[in-house]
């Protein structure tokens, strides 16, 4: 039951990304093994929107290691949980939570040791910069206690950039690319383990830093990204290089967020309670990297029940035909809307 109901939000959430991202992009699916146990280690700039995200693309099913404060209540944790999320504690949650993640990780040794797979952001936490933070060590640690346990079993950590547009912005396009595979058992003997994860640490650091934009200096992120167009952010590769010679790179690129759409004013009155809650909900999220995934939830659960009751009003007032046009008028309005942004 379980795995139907895991199968069932895997494809709600991915019709749900076809309303909300103009374009999606994969590269490098051809790299994802179909039967060896992989730690998948992908960047984090989009809260909850990055993992969502990869689950709904990956033909395997998933598990994932995710903030523990994120399962503070008990209904939120209660559905995570079906969706195969797990938490992970750090020193912010406590220093007396943290021996709860000795549990959570014999779950991955048992995970990985049957050739499931599992994503984690070594990372630590998100943040909406276009760079690749120092890894923490919880994900080598996962590895070396896994083979540890069972030094036989093959372990591929498989790299993941996630390159968005914009981040925070509705309509926009992500490209997903899958690295190469880096088999662990051909990179560390069982006699060097225990100290093999700096070494490990800094080749997947290396192999992310390729498949995402990595702007090095912190202290000028806002000013380098600006002078980029969005849509080259899609392209790594041509953003890094162009990277290296910072003093050539245009400036002042126009946002074409106010441009019109003459689809817009449709979507805005037929849209109207959702997107009045939206606004109301705006000005609280604390955190710019959940603006998105506030926004996309209201998006896959509001949006299509406003819809469908609004149609049933037109179907009351006029006939069952008219309302079941009117509810397909109102989807393909937005899609067309997002799609040709």
């Amino acid at each position: 039951m379980k795995k139907i109901w895991y199968l069932f939000v895997k494809l709600y959430v991915r019709l749900g990304f076809a309303f909300y991202f103009k374009k999606i992009m994969i590269s490098g699916m051809d790299n994802v093994p179909r039967d060896k146990a992989i730690l998948f280690v992908a960047n984090h700039q989009n809260a909850l929107i990055d993992p969502i995200l990869i689950a709904s693309i990956l033909p395997r099913e998933l598990n994932f290691l995710t903030r523990a404060d994120v399962f503070n209540k008990p209904l939120i944790k209660a559905l995570l949980s079906t969706v195969n999320m797990m938490p992970i504690y750090r020193i912010t949650d406590g220093r007396n939570s943290m021996s709860k993640n000795d549990e959570i990780f014999k779950n991955c040794y048992n995970i990985l040791n049957n050739n499931g797979t599992i994503l984690i952001f070594p990372e630590g936490n998100h943040n909406i910069q276009r760079r690749l933070r120092i890894l923490k060590k919880g994900f080598t640690r996962i590895i070396m206690g896994t083979l540890e346990d069972n030094p036989e079993q093959e372990i591929v950590v498989l790299p993941i950039g996630i390159n968005y547009t914009n981040a925070k912005k509705f309509a926009s396009s992500v490209h997903l690319v899958f690295g190469e595979p880096i088999l662990v058992n051909d990179h560390h003997t069982n006699s060097a383990l225990n100290g093999a994860s700096s070494e490990l640490k800094n080749e997947v650091s290396h192999a992310m830093k390729k498949l995402i934009t990595h702007i090095e200096n912190a202290e000028h992120h806002d000013k380098i990204a600006a002078a980029f167009k969005e849509e080259e952010f899609l392209h790594p590769i041509k953003v890094n290089e162009k990277l290296q010679d910072i003093d050539h790179m245009h400036e002042d690129i126009v946002s074409e967020d106010n441009q019109f759409h003459f689809l817009k004013p449709f979507v805005l009155v037929n849209s109207f309670i959702p997107i009045l809650v939206w606004r109301n909900m705006y000005p609280k999220i604390k955190e710019e990297e959940f603006i998105a995934t506030w926004r996309f939830t209201i998006g896959i659960t509001l949006f299509p029940i406003c819809y469908i009751l609004q149609a049933g009003i037109v179907a009351y007032l006029f006939d069952d035909l008219t309302g079941y046009v009117y509810l397909a008028l109102s989807f393909l309005i937005v899609y067309l809307f997002v799609k040709s942004k």
